[in-house]
């Protein structure tokens, strides 16, 4: 990163909010401690300057790569222009936290879901954790939650029993491709494992129906089928009823 923005990053940090953040993303070093909200209000100033040229020089700081990732991100405009950064990116990524606060806001995938779905492919299929884990954030953040329109939709308010046998429900543009798709990925390292059962809860609060059929005979592996349920039963949107049928459906 360049000379004077890591200077201003220096000024950002905060030793009790390193301490925390440092407990938090286990083998992280020279992490300053610096909030997000903050990193990203410099990202996006930047990302309206040169900021080709504020990334060329190698990151020291754990920050300074959250910071790298967040300017490709919101400078993102162009596919064929961004994609090439974006790959360069990837190898980069070394822990949760710079994958899910980076790749979860890169938008630009949403514009041309067709082109995301073909990038990301590679990586679906890859047995590296967080090239899997980045696959399935894009996935799931840009490409699950879109209706056959093509635009984006929130979760629904409420999930009850009737919902897991109403064949009627409305089927998302990607719904069945995105479950297909991570019930062949690598799932052996736990940060991909953990992504997958992140993106099956949010598919369940999105498409109860179809996810409920898929969870019945899906190959997913057993610690991300019940990581999974867990997480749909932590949601407040399952009604009761609803979380006690998925606990039952829990493997021993």
């Amino acid at each position: 990163m360049r000379k004077d923005i890591r200077e201003q990053l220096l000024t950002m940090a905060e030793n009790d909010y390193q301490k925390f953040s440092a407990a938090l993303i286990p083998g992280v070093e020279n992490m300053l401690g610096i909030r997000l909200p903050q990193l990203r209000k410099l990202a996006k100033d930047i990302a309206k300057l040169d900021w080709k040229e504020a990334i060329k020089d190698e990151d020291f700081y754990f920050e300074e790569r959250m910071l790298r990732g967040m300017i490709i991100s919101y400078a993102s405009k162009d596919m064929d222009e961004m994609l090439p950064y974006i790959e360069a990116f990837i190898p980069l990524v070394d822990n949760w936290s710079i994958c899910d606060s980076v790749f979860m806001g890169m938008e630009i995938f949403q514009k041309n879901r067709e082109r995301a779905w073909k990038f990301i492919e590679p990586y679906l299929q890859s047995h590296k954790e967080y090239e899997v884990r980045v696959a399935l954030i894009v996935m799931m953040q840009h490409l699950l939650k879109c209706d056959k329109n093509g635009k984006k939709i929130a979760r629904l308010r409420t999930v009850d029993v009737s919902a897991l046998s109403d064949v009627t429900e409305e089927k998302g543009l990607y719904i069945d491709r995105v479950l297909k798709e991570v019930d062949k990925v690598d799932t052996t390292d736990y940060y991909a494992s953990m992504a997958a059962s992140w993106l099956i809860a949010e598919a369940f609060c999105c498409y109860p129906y179809h996810t409920y059929e898929y969870m019945k005979m899906c190959n997913l592996d057993d610690r991300t089928y019940n990581k999974g349920i867990q997480k749909i039963v932590e949601s407040r949107i399952p009604t009761d009823e609803v979380k006690n049928l998925l606990r039952g459906m829990k493997r021993r």
